[in-house]
């Protein structure tokens, strides 16, 4: 028997009467009738389509699992993308005094990276001297780091890096001839935040670094950025660029941010971050890369010889708007509560303990606090602005890490410490703005400061005053102090001679209680302990001066000059002068070595530090100083003697030191000379700060032993 039936001419499948097109493959059709016979030995047509829907549906999956995989890719960012990183690296004195630069050149190259998805462009110069052959001093260069070598790609004659042609020739350089999907620009050296900028060339006869503004129209005018498109990602390697002001004037131009709110320790970054774009790991967000730095930052200081202030944060540029019109929300209300009769309850309220890249109230501050530890300062008037803050804050800052107290991931400019120059900062902070509510109310603000002076500038002599059974000295203030009272602090004196002293110690430690200024006077100076191998110990004296107090520590700087070895690196061996750091850890009174810095004029936040194992001697010295006139009047202008005391601390093989705050009672042993072992007197002064940034001298109290 014979039936007439139409099959697909693509795929063999039955076609229903009057079908011109299949419903199994949707072909359109033009088909011949086909004789099926009933014989077992024919081969019908529905034998090869059963053959070929098989492969088909293979072919159909496999097309739809790649096409669900290419767009879960562009959805969420992962896979398949090329990474063209510039690392801009003004070498600057970090690198001619420590090799910094080199040694995280070094570290690039022992990355293991993937070259093929992953370019690595370093733009060199701006320093007198390199430590690494390849490189020459005499010349800025660009090199490409491919499997551990470093290969010169590009030469120029030497300019200035802090100039913007320079960034932006070596921006158009890597954007023109390594083209990618995403770009990563590092920028490395010195860095003073949102006022002073980034960068300090060391030959440049100005010094001067970048200024925000400058680096930001340096950026505007690149092809990456006039072609419309944006930085992947832009990193500092540099004290103090964590601010909400830096990632306002970045936003434009990059979609992330790495920077840190403090000053970074002597290493900087940890290179080893560049392993996370290994060959594996191209499917790694620009997120993850983030967290990879900052991890990776963290852990290269498990070991590290002190304890360091670490501060890292990723911030999401594309939110920082949000966060500017909370900012503005709440700052535009606080502008009018502040009035002539509330400044110094505001003044009190909003000065922070913890200040970036603070090196003691002696000392020009960059006024950089934490924006978040700022607005909460004002949540009891303020709790439903600071909660949209709060929320916005999170949304903008994806990862933070930080070993410090109320550091939460931005800093922002405030009038904190350095209110004398107050103007001038105000003025140049103008430019950096991110939110104009705050800039509207830091003017104000800054208004009062500078006004007509609540507090006439002073000596206060004959202040009552007493020294209580539990060795406490107190003194009494007058209205005026009390009312615009913002810190005090206490100044221990060594008395050398007639009308000659000498300063030990200074402390913040002090309380005013109605209007009563208190402080204890037990442990009041520092001495360095050494004990030699064979147990035997010895003591020498060291001037110790307070720069931060929190709940958890305080810390303290003194100066002197030490001997430093260290043959692995471009310093050798020889003198030093130098800022000791150490921290006391609250309910110590031992300190820990934090920080050992070499003092230059050419710093801006210093990244470099010296290890402690590394000092064989150590030279403390402070001046002397006239307290009174010669009219017997206590002096409001220190004049000094030109003379220094001292101690030195020879260290040998097996030496181990510690820092101790130990009583004004100690007895040192016969390390000085007469003068000044032969001391018994010791005096306090108390200073008061107002809230106008003026300080106040009191009475000179003697201590009784």
């Amino acid at each position: 028997m014979e039936n007439q039936a139409k099959f697909c001419a693509h795929c063999g499948s039955p076609l229903q009467p009057g079908q011109n097109f299949c419903a199994n493959c949707g072909s359109m059709q033009t088909v011949a009738q086909t004789t099926v016979q009933t014989a077992a030995s024919i081969i019908p047509p529905t034998a090869k389509k059963s053959r070929k829907k098989v492969w088909l549906g293979i072919g159909v999956s496999s097309i739809l699992a790649l096409t669900i995989f290419v767009i879960l890719m562009i959805v969420m960012n992962i896979g398949g993308k090329d990474r063209t990183i510039m690392v801009y690296m003004i070498g600057s004195d970090l690198e001619s005094q420590a090799a910094a630069a080199s040694i995280d050149i070094t570290e690039m190259q022992e990355a293991n990276f993937d070259p093929e998805h992953t370019k690595l462009l370093v733009y060199t110069g701006g320093t007198k001297k390199w430590a690494l052959d390849d490189i020459s001093a005499e010349e800025n260069a660009i090199f490409e780091i491919v499997d551990g070598q470093i290969n010169k790609v590009q030469s120029y004659d030497r300019a200035i890096m802090t100039e913007p042609e320079t960034l932006i020739s070596f921006i158009n350089f890597a954007y023109e001839k390594y083209p990618a999907d995403l770009y990563d620009l590092i920028l490395w050296d010195h860095g003073g935040g949102p006022i002073f900028g980034y960068g300090s060339d060391e030959n440049s006869l100005s010094g001067s670094p970048m200024k925000i503004p400058t680096l930001a129209k340096a950026l505007a005018e690149t092809k990456l950025v006039t072609s419309g498109k944006k930085f992947d990602l832009i990193g500092f390697d540099a004290c103090l660029m964590g601010s909400a002001e830096i990632a306002k004037t970045l936003s434009n131009y990059s979609d992330y941010m790495i920077a840190s709110e403090e000053a970074e320790p002597g290493d900087g970054w940890n290179y080893k971050f560049l392993n996370s774009l290994g060959t594996e790991s191209q499917i790694n967000t620009s997120e993850d890369l983030g967290r990879s730095i900052i991890d990776n930052y963290f852990s290269s200081y498990d070991n590290y010889p002190y304890d360091v202030d670490l501060s890292m944060s990723l911030i999401d540029l594309r939110k920082i708007d949000q966060l500017t019109n909370s900012v503005d929300s709440l700052f535009s209300l606080v502008k009018e509560e502040i009035t002539g009769q509330t400044f110094s309850q505001y003044s009190r309220l909003m000065t922070r303990e913890k200040v970036y890249g603070y090196t003691g109230r002696d000392s020009e501050s960059y006024d950089l606090v934490d924006l978040i530890d700022l607005c909460r300062s004002l949540k009891d008037s303020h709790s439903s602005e600071i909660g949209q803050i709060e929320n916005n804050f999170n949304d903008a800052v994806l990862y933070n890490r930080s070993n410090m107290e109320n550091t939460n991931g931005l800093s922002v400019y405030f009038l904190n410490f350095n209110k004398s120059a107050a103007e001038e900062m105000l003025k140049n902070y103008k430019d950096v703005a991110f939110s104009d509510k705050y800039y509207d109310f830091l003017t104000k603000y800054k208004n009062f400061v500078t006004s007509d002076r609540k507090v006439s500038k002073n000596l206060y002599k004959n202040l009552p005053e007493e020294t209580t059974e539990d060795n406490t000295i107190e003194i009494d203030l007058p209205d005026e102090l009390v009312d615009n009272y913002q810190s005090g602090e206490i100044i221990i004196f060594r008395k050398l001679g007639d009308n000659k002293f000498m300063p030990v110690y200074r402390s913040s430690e002090v309380e005013l209680v109605d209007n009563k200024l208190k402080a204890a006077t037990y442990n009041l100076q520092f001495v360095v302990e050494i004990t030699e191998p064979d147990g035997n110990i010895t003591y020498g004296w060291t001037a110790m001066f307070e720069k931060e107090r929190t709940d958890s520590y305080a810390d303290y700087t003194t100066y002197g000059s030490l001997y430093y070895s260290d043959d692995s690196t471009i310093i050798g061996f020889s003198p030093q002068s130098y800022e000791m750091h150490l921290r006391i850890p609250s309910g110590s009174n031992e300190a820990q070595i934090k920080d050992i810095r070499p003092l230059s004029t050419t710093e801006l936040a210093s990244r470099r530090n010296l290890e402690p194992d590394k000092i064989k001697f150590i030279d403390f010295t402070i001046g002397t100083y006239k307290l009174f006139n010669d009219t017997g009047e206590l002096d409001y202008n220190m004049e000094s003697y030109g003379t220094q005391y001292g101690s030195e601390a020879n260290l040998e093989e097996g030496d181990t030191y510690k820092f101790k705050l130990v009583g004004l009672d100690f007895d040192f042993g016969d390390i000085f000379n007469d003068e000044f072992s032969n001391l018994a007197d010791y005096y306090a002064e108390f200073v008061v700060h107002d809230t106008q940034g003026d300080s106040h001298r009191l009475n000179l109290v003697h201590i009784d032993q």
